[in-house]
């Protein structure tokens, strides 16, 4: 069965300012948005098709001057409501990172020692 292009969706946005000029919503929403420093990372992402209308909707409602600024928002919102997750990761993430540690330290020892001399890793065959 074919699939058929999606028609494009036509959608009338509604004036909306950039967060940054608009001062109460700085103080509600900044601190998820990268206010507080430059935002300057990029991360290309695939979004669901209801993921696309909520941020849609929050650019069409004026709380946001751009789908980047909604979807900056809703990361730094979900991150700030796991911060107990972030949590736990931090601390397993350290004693990840010290076990790796160690086994590499396991690893350059073993190859430096190296393999039994006159062993290719194949088995030996009786020839008759």
């Amino acid at each position: 069965m074919p699939v058929r292009p999606r028609p494009p969706k036509v959608r009338a946005y509604v004036a909306a300012l950039p967060l940054s000029e608009v001062p109460e919503l700085q103080k509600l929403l900044g601190r998820f948005c990268g206010l507080e420093g430059e935002r300057a990372n990029v991360v290309m992402m695939r979004l669901a098709d209801t993921a696309m209308s909520r941020l849609d909707q929050l650019v069409e409602a004026g709380l946001f001057g751009s789908r980047s600024e909604a979807a900056a928002f809703l990361v730094g919102a979900g991150i700030d409501a796991q911060s107990e997750l972030f949590t736990r990761i931090r601390k397993h993430s350290a004693e990840m990172k010290r076990i790796r540690q160690s086994l590499r330290q396991v690893a350059i020892e073993a190859l430096r020692s190296g393999a039994p001399r006159g062993s290719s890793g194949r088995s030996a065959r009786k020839r008759s």
